[in-house]
């Protein structure tokens, strides 16, 4: 029975590389694979047990942590290796001195715009996988690295829903706020366009999620009067809507997929660099987005108008499943290529981990959680009836 190991960030927290990951334990739970998952920060067994219960297909998953794995001489044995976070890239040399025989897949997540740090142990990978051609060209290009293959994250999490539509003037974003990447300052200024200039009152815009930019929007909601137009609120949200994402960059963009798999129509933004496009220009539950507000005014306006079609739900079901589709297939198909590659381990020794370790440490901390944070988890996990006197 084949061994995998994922090594990721964070599994008990959110985003789209912990959505991909979760995926990915499904996908192979499906077929009995033994897994093994790598957490860089911190957990506990209680972390782990809520995981379970959350997602059952985890139950068999052998939940470790990352500073295992900077050892040579290891106890266990893996057939594939996931490394997906770019910044533990330098880990591959220590894997490929552990692990010789295993194919490691370095996963690119990250637009490659938002990359900020040279890519590094390219050379100990038997192969990256990436989300789109284009996207392999230009690393290829970039890195003169060959060993690259395409293929589309799993979205087996997806429950196609479709229920019919009431007719709204409902426009949703599901996102972090993080106006560097998500741009949901575009969305707003759209929004001011249709209501204060084209007098389209009706319009409302519900905000849900999280992040550092949320006061940067409050403030243009308040300044440009918007106030009666927009809900900022991650629990009340109107059943009937169109999402809308106008992030600068996405390598898949979970949120407007999930919006489709519900029926709901969605305005979305190529992609500062078409790679939204790229990946989902066959769904037709999508109407595109080219960031000029006198083009895209018409555009949402006709996307409300118009109720999703039980037609156009399974053209689109049939198109995702068409990109996303058998990924445990492809992915053996894919990494098979990749089989026998040849690596110099001569010049790997144990006076490489702490070189790897520092690197790492340098752009995402100590995985350790200071005495602090460990407090705090406790005490917000405990109930206060111990401390108070029987």
């Amino acid at each position: 029975m084949p061994n995998i190991a994922i090594i990721g960030y964070n599994i008990f927290g959110i985003g789209g590389t912990t959505r991909s990951n979760l995926n990915l334990m499904h996908e192979f739970d499906y077929s009995e694979y033994q897994l093994a998952y790598y957490n860089y920060t911190e957990f506990s067994k209680r972390d782990v047990l809520s995981l379970k219960n959350k997602y059952p297909y985890t139950s068999k998953v052998d939940f470790r942590f990352f500073l295992e794995l900077y050892n040579l001489e290891p106890k266990q044995s893996y057939d594939y290796i996931f490394v997906t976070r770019e910044d533990f890239f330098p880990l591959a040399k220590i894997l490929r001195k552990a692990y010789p025989q295993a194919i490691i897949i370095g996963e690119i997540h990250t637009p490659l715009a938002l990359l900020k740090r040279k890519l590094t142990g390219l050379e100990y990978f038997s192969c990256l996988r990436v989300a789109t051609e284009s996207i392999k060209e230009k690393l290829s290009s970039q890195y003169d690295y060959n060993r690259i293959y395409v293929q589309t994250v799993s979205l087996v999490h997806l429950n196609w829903n479709f229920k019919e539509q009431v007719t709204n003037s409902n426009l949703l974003v599901h996102s972090r706020f993080d106006d560097s990447q998500k741009d949901i300052s575009y969305t707003l200024r759209l929004l001011n366009q249709l209501v204060n200039n084209e007098g389209q009152k009706q319009v409302k815009l519900y905000l849900s999620g999280a992040g550092p930019d949320l006061g940067k929007y409050k403030k243009y909601i308040k300044n440009q009067r918007l106030k009666n137009n927009v809900t900022i609120s991650q629990r009340k949200l109107p059943q009937n809507f169109t999402a809308i994402s106008t992030s600068h960059y996405e390598t898949l963009g979970y949120s407007i997929i999930e919006s489709v798999a519900q029926g709901h129509r969605v305005l979305a933004y190529y992609g500062d660099d078409d790679v939204v496009y790229e990946n989902l220009a066959d769904v037709p539950l999508i109407t595109w987005l080219s960031k000029d507000l006198k083009e895209d005014t018409p555009r949402v306006l006709a996307a409300l108008r118009a109720r999703p079609t039980l037609a156009e739900f399974r053209e689109s079901q049939a198109a995702l499943e068409k990109l996303a589709g058998h990924y445990l297939e492809k992915f053996l198909a894919n990494t098979q290529l990749y089989q026998g590659v040849k690596f110099d381990l001569a010049k790997i020794t144990s006076a490489d981990i702490p070189t790897c370790r520092k690197q790492i440490e340098a752009v995402l901390g100590s995985p350790l959680a200071p005495w602090y944070i460990k407090l705090y988890r406790y005490f917000k996990k405990t109930s206060l009836k111990i401390f108070l006197p029987k």
